[in-house]
């Protein structure tokens, strides 16, 4: 496990180093345009940012793994719970309600509710003694609704989206049948249709989509084509640290379209060194996770979460790409986003909690 734990730790300085560095690199873009920002700020706040997330992941090891999947229904649910209603009577902010806000300080609780959630679908599945469409479909979906009504009604389309992926990944990870999938998906579909037709569905989530499925027909969407033509203009090489230009095109070129920045200026070879580390990361995580977790419920845990690491960043890789309609999904662990690197370092930091565990567990049948 100590290679194991020496690949994790490698993969997640990658990520944090070319988090910290594009960010600053884009934010120089945003301070072209908006001279009453600073390049710094967004790097500041990304490192206060993680400072919180590292605290909050070393409380996760201490309080221990066991503690963490005992609490799923008795804390971590509810809470979650009451913190996506609590979202809602804060003012709205550019017509959505996601954030709650603490002085200049704002937290966007949906970002928690995924690792809360596969905290609680872990302990739920994990112990599960018999499984029928009942207990591995059903329930999954009763417990997983609520959480994504509250997200989509703020109105957050995009993560109310992934939480439903979130669901349908533990389902299939903790045994249910491919043809409850299936009916799953069928059944999302006429969701969908049936908001859509109801007028559920906000007329912005609507333009993005249609926007994308334009540009499949040669119409590009403008943030999609500029995203491209950064990709395409750093050839193998990239231009150079913070030597980009069409970044200066790009909007929230620090978040959801920081791949298109690195990209331009490091290149393929960039690009290629980023993604292998993902995948990488979630291999050595499944890994950890098969060999390394003492119970069920902690091998879907941390399986899942590796998995959401890959679904997230398969999403945005694809927006940038002009794949997959804008969706404001970050980058994990790159991406600028003060809530998102919280949550993950939080989530991270319940994967060593497990893990850990289990090797005081050994440690002490050696000294017996």
């Amino acid at each position: 496990m100590k290679k194991t734990y020496l690949m994790l730790a490698l993969f997640t300085s990658i990520f944090l180093i070319f988090g910290f560095v594009f960010i600053y690199s884009a934010g120089i873009s945003m301070e072209a345009r908006h001279p009453d920002v600073s390049a710094s700020d967004f790097l500041e706040k990304q490192l206060i940012a993680f400072a919180i997330g590292l605290a909050g992941a070393l409380a996760m090891i201490f309080m221990k793994g066991s503690w963490h999947f005992n609490k799923a229904f008795t804390i971590y649910y509810p809470l979650t719970l009451i913190l996506l209603m609590v979202v809602l009577l804060f003012p709205d902010r550019g017509g959505s309600r996601r954030w709650i806000e603490i002085g200049s300080f704002s937290l966007q609780i949906s970002e928690f509710a995924k690792i809360s959630l596969l905290l609680v679908l872990a302990r739920y599945l994990g112990n599960i003694k018999k499984r029928s469409f009942l207990n591995t479909f059903i329930v999954p979906l009763a417990i997983v609704m609520p959480v994504t009504a509250l997200i989509f009604v703020e109105p957050d389309l995009s993560t109310a989206g992934i939480v439903v992926a979130i669901t349908f990944i533990m389902m299939i990870i903790g045994g249910i049948k491919v043809r409850y999938v299936m009916l799953a998906l069928v059944l999302g579909l006429i969701l969908i249709l049936v908001l859509y037709s109801g007028g559920f569905i906000k007329d912005y989530q609507i333009q993005r989509i249609t926007s994308f499925l334009t540009s499949i027909n040669g119409t590009e969407h403008e943030q999609v084509s500029y995203s491209i033509m950064a990709i395409s203009s750093g050839g193998l090489m990239g231009k150079g640290l913070g030597m980009g230009l069409v970044k200066y095109y790009l909007p929230v070129s620090y978040s959801d379209f920081i791949f298109a920045v690195i990209g331009e200026e490091l290149g393929l070879i960039g690009i290629m060194v980023l993604m292998f580390a993902y995948i990488g990361f979630a291999r050595e995580l499944i890994f950890a996770g098969l060999k390394g977790a003492p119970s069920l419920e902690g091998k879907l845990f941390i399986i899942g979460f590796a998995l959401y690491i890959m679904l997230q960043m398969t999403i945005n890789i694809a927006v940038n790409l002009g794949l997959f309609p804008p969706t404001g999904v970050t980058l994990p662990f790159v991406s600028s986003g003060g809530s998102s690197i919280m949550s993950l370092m939080i989530g991270y930091g319940l994967v060593f909690a497990i893990l850990a565990e289990k090797e005081e567990s050994v440690e002490k049948n050696e000294e017996a």
